[in-house]
């Protein structure tokens, strides 16, 4: 019945991946997936209290900080 967890995994990879960005998502589901070693992070994490892979950081009002990016010039 291992695949039970890979079948949840891929169920909520949309979810996480918003949560946590493209390769942070990608890289919990696929832990996830992987049976015995998904149950096992699962786990480890539930009696740590967070998750091993922190969701991206959010601003006061909730909402996911953007990337900082490089500022614009105008030289001309």
């Amino acid at each position: 019945m291992p695949w039970i967890g890979a079948a949840i995994a891929l169920a909520t990879v949309a979810g996480t991946m918003r949560r946590k960005g493209f390769f942070r998502g990608a890289l919990d589901t696929g832990l996830n997936a992987v049976p015995f070693l998904g149950a096992a992070k699962n786990a480890a994490e539930i009696v740590r209290g967070r998750d091993f892979i922190a969701d991206r950081p959010r601003s006061a009002a909730g909402l996911p900080i953007p990337p900082a990016r490089p500022p614009i010039s105008r030289a001309r």
